[in-house]
């Protein structure tokens, strides 16, 4: 008894926010091919949001943490651990070649700063 309670008070409440949704979004005045689309519209919009937040968010804020990270401490941080986006196996040869850059830059700055003082 218990259980069908529950399933119809479940499905009151689905018939309820079908309701909010169709006089929110006016959807009850469309025909129903207008419905059809409008509905398919807004399914395919929401997913593509969704799953573009699902694969690029995620390694827009290690991006973002490594500025932030470069900006308060002044140096890189190390390699995050995790999952590995698809623009890491692009991005290996850059990498190494700005570290190499790095290093370069490094080494002249401690040259120059040490010959400064012999002047």
């Amino acid at each position: 008894m218990t259980l069908l309670w529950i399933a119809s008070a479940f499905i009151r409440w689905v018939r309820l926010k079908i309701y909010q949704y169709e006089v929110t979004f006016a959807v009850y005045m469309l025909t129903p091919t207008e419905k059809f689309i409008f509905n398919s519209i807004l399914l395919t919009l929401i997913s593509m949001i969704l799953t573009a937040i699902y694969v690029y968010l995620p390694d827009h804020l290690r991006t973002i943490y490594g500025h932030l990270y470069y900006y308060w401490v002044g140096e890189r941080p190390f390699a995050s651990s995790g999952i590995a986006a698809i623009t890491t196996a692009f991005r290996d040869s850059g990498t190494q070649t700005l570290e190499v850059m790095y290093e370069t830059a490094q080494n002249t700055a401690a040259t120059a700063a040490t010959t400064v003082p012999g002047l």
